[in-house]
């Protein structure tokens, strides 16, 4: 079992406060002007003088930056099967600050914004021996093999039935609003190691002529109609841990596995749940705290069948990739303690407001009520407390108090 206290993601700031318009001897790389565009490195430097650790950025009102001492190492990789920095041809590049953006590479000097990769950088699926949820869970971290090991997610997945319990990260809301916007597309969704989704593609799973298939079969051609259509009635890839929550390009990329999402309706994953996804960094942002964030799923999602039998659905033969019943997601503040969960029932036709798992608190701390519209979905707030009764895959957290919105 993995709870908040047990994840740490070992971070560097590695500059000193830079204050705007004041000259300042060394190097200041602003996160979203003077980084590549297209295919952005990972950035390590020393701790301590020590091991490799990811770089965290600095921030000064919106605008977040790298700031590096005169002469200071800032390693520039792009791990991943033949890929290296486009300039030099390497993958591994010691950089060190010469002034504002120029940084000094074997002997000779590059505008920061022209250190790209020749391809994307790529994050990998490191299988761990830790259980999770009651032993039904293996946790696999997702991370980066650069100089060490670098994990930013970890994920309670069970590998022979294709489900994912849960996702946990960290928000950095301290650092937040300096975030890499990322101008460059969405990526396809890797499956990861050879031990995941072993005889079958994840991916075909998802598609939505496969979608039809599983219906049809399930619950017959006719009801099906009224599920899947060729607009926004579709289950969509839903992250659990999304991306907009963190900070690169190359971490944002970093999400894009299929043990970190789980089949969701399109108009509640692009309705209220992103509602949830953006309040939770707002939340952050506000607090200036770094939050313990964990997204997980529970149940089955069941559809009535011609016959009006419930049929629970999974995207792929022999029960795999379930359609959960449930999505949801508790934050956990460090500082005090404070938490909250959210839930919504994962199910756009509902034709009345859905039974509460556990007691709805929003109201009673400050968060926004999203109840209305049910094709968008329908969340609750909870307390730990009660949330923890009423969802068994949600790991062990410290929570002493509600967090308040």
């Amino acid at each position: 079992m993995i709870g908040c206290t047990q994840f740490l993601v070992l971070l560097l700031w590695i500059g000193g406060t830079y204050v705007k318009g004041v000259p300042h001897p060394g190097c200041v790389l602003y996160t979203n002007k003077d980084l590549p565009k297209k295919n952005e490195p990972l950035f390590l430097a020393k701790h301590e003088g020590k091991e490799y650790r990811l770089v965290m950025p600095e921030t000064k009102g919106k605008e977040g930056f790298i700031h590096l001492k005169s002469g200071q190492e800032l390693v520039m990789t792009c791990p991943g099967g033949r890929n290296y920095m486009n300039e030099t041809k390497k993958e591994i590049n010691h950089a060190h600050c010469k002034s504002g953006r120029l940084l000094k590479i074997q002997n000779r000097d590059y505008e920061s914004e022209v250190l790209d990769c020749f391809g994307r950088v790529s994050a990998v699926v490191r299988k761990t021996e830790n259980k999770c949820h009651k032993g039904q869970g293996t946790v696999l971290e997702l991370g980066f093999k650069a100089e060490g090991w670098h994990p930013l997610v970890k994920v309670c997945h069970d590998i022979r039935g294709a489900r994912t319990f849960y996702s946990h990260h960290t928000l950095y809301g301290s650092v937040l609003p300096g975030k890499v916007h990322r101008s460059t597309g969405r990526p396809g969704f890797s499956r990861g190691e050879k031990f995941l989704y072993e005889g079958y593609s994840p991916d075909r799973a998802y598609n939505r002529k496969n979608q039809l298939k599983v219906f049809h079969s399930v619950i017959g051609e006719k009801k099906t109609s009224h599920y899947i259509d060729e607009k926004n009635k579709f289950l969509s890839r839903g992250h659990l841990a999304p991306d907009a929550d963190f900070l690169f390009s190359t971490w944002q990329l970093l999400t894009y596995f299929f043990i970190n999402v789980a089949p969701q309706w399109q108009s509640i994953n692009a309705g209220n749940w992103l509602n949830v996804e953006t309040n939770t960094r707002r939340i952050a942002s506000k607090l200036g705290a770094d939050l313990e964030v964990i997204t997980g799923t529970n149940g089955v999602s069941k559809m009535k069948d011609s016959e009006g039998n419930l049929k629970e659905i999974y995207l792929h033969a022999n029960s795999k990739i379930p359609v959960p019943e449930y999505y949801w997601k508790l934050l956990h503040n460090p500082k005090d303690d404070s938490c909250m969960g959210f839930i919504t029932t994962n199910n756009p036709y509902l034709d009345e407001s859905p039974n509460h798992k556990c007691k709805d608190v929003c109201s009673n701390y400050g968060w926004p009520v999203m109840q209305k519209d049910l094709f968008k979905g329908y969340v609750y707030c909870c307390e730990y407390s009660t949330m923890k009764k009423a969802i068994p895959e949600l790991p062990d957290v410290t929570c002493k108090k509600p967090l308040s919105f």
